[in-house]
């Protein structure tokens, strides 16, 4: 399985190395996003099928970016794969954010169930580098003239890269900026924090500039190249100082942007003067990302439904089940085969903890319960989890003790597989027991077809 670190200023160096080649042109596959956000979004990376797959975790859910190659050999397919496995083994819903436009056709073909969702808040405002550079053209001339009046106005001024030597005179800079009207969102104080913390960083893996002024600096910029794209993640002046802003972006864009195609100043997460700020710059595109939802197939069901057969009731667990159900999933002799420790989770759970993970699974679409119930007597469950998201899961039962033998997990199983194919529309459902466990060989032998075992399993399963 996957195994995430978190990205920090000391293991971004790889990371850094990915994002250098990615030419997906999304400022949130940056090495300079990651950092900067790192306490809102906290990515964590994994390295996998030739690829870097990203992690993040905010607003209490996790979400994957889209595999970054890392070597010529890198197969976004298999890391797809890997993503989805970890997704199954956590019982997690799998979400992809900020797919670029370009890469979303590749997963709606990919799974039989996805949704997806964008807003105008989240495109990125994307520029032809040169554009940048020289202002050239009738549509720039109200930016020439900024210009041209702030070098008259500011003859001595000059723009150069940071080093760390301008960590202080950074910090002074800060304590005299302030956001003027192109800029009042909420979150406007927040991304100022973000932007200090920032640049009183290392940020050689960036390329940074100030515009000085009488050895004090009266603008700051930040970027990072990404394939043919210069991200800009960070670009602030002090707007007293006339025409400052359009001279900096050009100063910028000759000193780094020289060997890129675009430059992408970022989305405006709908504020209206940031919005008109960009537009003044007269974008060539803007560059679209989605989020998307990949679904299984208990999607289909909004509610638990109740199977009945000769002699049982399959229905979702109640509030009265708790207790037996807590009896169940905690006897450690009926449960040696059951191939999870519930203590991996939790040490000291409650009466009510099982149920209410139940009632999670089912609710993410990562898994259903059943009760399993002989007259009004509470008697097992049966789970249909693990669903690959290609028409795919498996089938798990256990009973509580002085059940065995009477072909109870015969019958539920047969019932929760036959519903599965027929009713949620898989095409195939999975089982497998431990080689030791007999009992278990011989019910599945009865219901499903085996297909294979290895030193620790025997595998099973039942198509339409």
């Amino acid at each position: 399985m996957l195994e995430f670190n978190s990205i920090t200023y000391k293991t971004a160096a790889r990371v850094r190395s990915c994002y250098r080649g990615c030419e997906y042109r999304v400022s949130d596959y940056s090495l300079g996003m990651k950092l900067m956000w790192k306490t809102y979004f906290h990515p964590e990376v994994a390295f996998a099928c030739g690829c870097m797959i990203v992690k993040n975790t905010f607003g209490g859910k996790t979400r994957f970016d889209y595999p970054v190659p890392e070597t010529e050999d890198a197969d976004i397919n298999a890391a797809l794969t890997e993503i989805e496995r970890y997704c199954m083994e956590k019982y997690i819903p799998l979400v992809f954010y900020a797919v670029p436009e370009d890469k979303v056709g590749a997963l709606t073909a990919r799974y039989r169930r996805c949704r997806t969702e964008s807003t105008v808040f989240s495109d990125e405002y994307m520029y032809n580098a040169g554009d940048m550079i020289s202002f050239s053209g009738k549509h720039y001339s109200g930016q020439r003239n900024h210009i041209n009046k702030f070098y008259k106005l500011f003859p001595k001024a000059k723009f150069r890269p940071l080093t760390p030597a301008d960590r202080p005179e950074t910090e002074r800079f800060f304590e005299r900026f302030t956001y003027s009207s192109e800029k009042t969102g909420r979150g406007a104080e927040t991304e100022l924090k973000r932007a200090k913390e920032t640049l009183m960083r290392d940020i050689s893996w960036g390329c940074g500039g100030c515009m000085e002024l009488d050895g004090k600096i009266i603008a700051l910029s930040l970027g990072e190249i990404c394939g043919d794209t210069m991200i800009i993640h960070i670009e602030k002046a002090l707007h007293e100082y006339e025409g400052v802003y359009p001279a900096t972006v050009s100063a910028f864009a000759e000193r780094f942007c020289g060997g890129v195609k675009y430059i992408n100043r970022e989305e405006d997460t709908g504020d209206s003067g940031l919005r008109r700020s960009k537009m003044q710059y007269r974008p060539k595109f803007m560059q679209k990302k989605y989020d998307v939802y990949v679904e299984t197939e208990l999607c289909a069901w909004e509610k638990i439904p109740t199977l009945k057969t000769e002699r049982l009731t399959l229905s979702p667990l109640t509030d009265s089940e708790s207790e037996e159900y807590f009896r169940l999933c905690t006897d450690d002799d009926r449960n040696r085969y059951w191939g999870y420790d519930y203590r991996d989770d939790c040490k000291n759970p409650d009466v009510g903890y099982f149920t209410e993970v139940a009632r999670s699974d089912f609710a993410s679409g990562t898994a259903v319960n059943f009760a399993i119930k002989y007259g009004r007597k509470f008697i097992g469950e049966v789970i249909l989890y693990d669903f690959d998201y290609h028409g795919g899961a498996q089938v798990g039962v256990r009973v509580v003790r002085g059940c065995d033998g009477r072909g109870f997990g015969k019958e539920s199983v047969s019932a929760v597989t036959e519903e599965a194919l027929y009713g949620l529309g898989l095409s195939v459902v999975y089982a497998k027991c431990y080689k030791e466990n007999i009992k278990s060989q011989r019910m599945l032998s009865a219901c499903m077809q085996k297909t294979g075992e290895d030193g620790e399993f025997v595998y099973f399963e039942r198509r339409i």
